[in-house]
């Protein structure tokens, strides 16, 4: 990490904590002048890693660089993946409809590296697996926008890639879901129950890459 970049990204931690606040405020909470941090926020503006606006308020761009800066820290002490692990349970039929949407199954194919199965496997966490489906919250993943087909309008999904019995899949993290914190939904390039021969209630293992 070049010493610009590292003063950004120092910048944009600290600005973080302070995210939907107005300047004053934020001054107080980071120990600086209005003066100092209305000058950092017209740099970092003009860089592109702030909004315009009375707020603080992170672009896409820079919270970009801070997903970049924490795939190095996570590659640096080796904490790349985690296991998630649960039983096989039958779905609503929402996976299907969701992943034939032309607008999902392009970013699926683009960014994750195969056409999916119109369907996904739900698996049902096992209680003590259920912190580490919370870190998939908090981790940025790869992400699938949200679009408008004119009619409706779809929101972003997350995903990580992963691995069940050595296929190459991906956890989906959904903004809007009919399922609880406890489910997960796989896509896969095959329909996995076929494949393995799942059934519900089956033990399944998941092998969560969280640097993509």
């Amino acid at each position: 990490m070049d010493k610009q970049r590292h003063l950004i990204v120092g910048y944009l931690l600290a600005l973080a904590r302070t995210e939907g606040e107005g300047i004053s405020e934020a001054a107080r909470a980071l120990g600086l002048s209005r003066q100092g941090l209305h000058k950092a926020l017209r740099k970092l503006r003009e860089l592109g890693y702030v909004e315009e606006g009375p707020e603080i308020r992170l672009s896409e761009r820079g919270r970009e660089l801070l997903r970049e800066a924490l795939r190095d820290l996570m590659e640096y002490f080796g904490v790349s993946t985690i296991r998630l692990y649960g039983y096989v349970a039958r779905g609503l039929g929402e996976g299907a409809f969701y992943v034939s949407l032309e607008g999902y199954r392009r970013q699926i194919e683009e960014k994750l590296g195969f056409t999916p199965y119109p369907g996904t496997l739900n698996v049902v966490l096992a209680p003590d697996a259920l912190p580490y489906r919370r870190y998939l919250e908090a981790l940025p993943g790869v992400l699938l926008k949200g679009f408008s087909d004119g009619v409706r309008t779809y929101g972003n999904v997350k995903a990580f890639k992963c691995t069940i019995f050595d296929m190459d899949c991906a956890v989906l993290v959904i903004e809007r879901t009919h399922h609880g914190p406890e489910v997960v939904e796989v896509i896969a390039p095959v329909k996995l129950r076929d494949v393995y021969g799942l059934k519900d209630g089956d033990p399944v293992s998941i092998e969560v890459k969280l640097i993509s």
